[in-house]
């Protein structure tokens, strides 16, 4: 089956084109590089640099959350090149510590967790009053269903009784199957034993 297989030309050979060459990628101008002393200096200039143009070095703050708002102000302060002046709210710094602050465990109330049952008073014996067409269609309704519950009733017991007698015709029939066969093998043994 040639379905799936490729046809070979004889005497062509196929040749994978060449990819485009890339264009060269711009060189990178040189930064100051850092010297055992932490003094910055560029490799091929020289020269005196004025304190503006100094990268200053970032001062290490602790961890938490105040020490990384002071960071982070350092940092804009580094590429700004200005100091921003910020006056720090006594609302951040309440909250920050309000979140550290762990609250006291407060004791559950069993209370809160029992539904609350509202208590009917129940007044002394009073008459009740009833509508009679309602009073008389339920006890139509209730005699209906009495009646249908003795009827089912009476079913189940026909069905037992026929249950029973099903049964006790089954192993009659059974018991007589087998003293046929009983006077069969005796026939059997009697008439073919004697002529075989």
């Amino acid at each position: 089956m040639g379905l799936f297989k490729k046809k070979e030309k004889k005497g062509e050979e196929t040749e994978v084109p060449r990819l485009p060459e890339l264009p060269k990628l711009p060189e990178l101008p040189e930064f100051p590089r850092r010297d055992k002393k932490d003094n910055w200096k560029k490799e091929q200039d020289n020269s005196e640099e004025s304190e503006e143009e100094k990268i200053p070095l970032l001062p290490s703050f602790p961890n938490g959350s105040l020490g990384n708002k002071f960071s982070q102000d350092t940092i804009k302060e580094a590429v700004a090149g200005k100091k921003e002046v910020k006056e720090a709210e006594a609302d951040e710094f309440a909250e920050e510590e309000m979140q550290t602050m762990q609250k006291p465990l407060a004791r559950e109330r069993e209370e809160e967790f029992r539904p609350k049952i509202e208590r009917t008073k129940i007044k002394g014996a009073e008459p009740i009053f009833i509508r009679i067409d309602k009073f008389e269609e339920g006890s139509r309704t209730f005699e209906e269903v009495k009646r249908q519950i003795s009827e089912i009733e009476d079913m189940f017991k026909d069905l037992k009784t026929v249950k029973e007698k099903e049964e006790k015709e089954m192993q009659f029939w059974e018991e007589e199957i087998k003293k046929i066969k009983e006077e069969i093998e005796k026939i059997d043994s009697n008439i073919f034993s004697k002529t075989g």
